[in-house]
């Protein structure tokens, strides 16, 4: 019948033979994208060391020690007016720790404490030290500050520090070579870590006496002050 045309297959678009159906689409599918993935695994790497940098400064900041002379430390006061006598044992105390940290000191304190007898001169100083340092140059730096061939000395570790780091005394003896001046036995004390070094003697009341007219004290006494005066000295 002229005009006619078949109807359309079912589903099919209009004007297409009965039956039809559309190609299908061949090859493979297409790709998706791994972008998220990706960002995910940066993102990722970037907290672990965001996490690492933390952990490091928490563990820079708990190695952190600080040097103070406060009024009063351990038990014992400071003697303001007995510092200014004794400017010459806490001069000789200031270079020795120069010289056994290497000329590492950013800043140096010092203070007397106790009265009569019982006085004893501290210096601490901060910087950047090697505790490993401290016994093989300890005896070598005191050597230098004796001024007499009679004065012998001997390093003694000490494994009670109290704290972290390194300790050790230099015993000190002077031998006489008259019966009129006594030979005298003494001992300075010190510790040491990575950022602080203080060293603790007992006072010699005069601005010009030596370590030869201390009276006589022991590595084990002098380091037990140490200790004791350690623990409001260091922060």
């Amino acid at each position: 019948m002229s005009g006619w045309n078949p109807p359309p297959a079912p589903g099919g678009p209009p004007g297409q033979p009965y039956g039809y159906s559309p190609p299908m689409a061949y090859g493979p599918p297409p790709r998706r994208s791994n972008a998220g993935c990706v960002l995910g695994v940066i993102l990722a790497g970037v907290a672990a060391v965001v996490l690492l940098v933390v952990g490091a400064v928490v563990v820079v900041a708990m190695n952190d020690h600080t040097i103070n002379t406060p009024t009063v430390a351990g038990g014992r006061s400071r003697d303001f007016a007995a510092e200014l006598r004794m400017s010459s044992t806490i001069s000789s105390q200031r270079r020795i720790i120069q010289q056994v940290s290497g000329y590492k000191v950013d800043t140096v304190k010092s203070a007397v404490y106790g009265v009569g007898s019982d006085r004893w001169v501290f210096v601490g100083a901060e910087g950047d030290f090697d505790p490993d340092d401290l016994v093989s140059s300890f005896r070598r730096a005191v050597d230098r500050e004796l001024t007499s061939s009679r004065f012998s000395t001997l390093t003694i570790p000490i494994s009670n520090t109290g704290g972290d780091g390194k300790a050790a005394c230099v015993s000190i003896r002077y031998i006489s070579s008259t019966t009129s001046v006594p030979s005298v036995s003494t001992a300075m004390c010190g510790w040491m870590t990575d950022d602080t070094f203080g060293l603790v003697y007992p006072a010699v009341d005069s601005s010009t006496s030596t370590l030869s007219s201390a009276r006589v004290h022991t590595s084990t006494s002098v380091a037990s002050v140490m200790r004791s005066l350690r623990d409001d000295v260091e922060e």
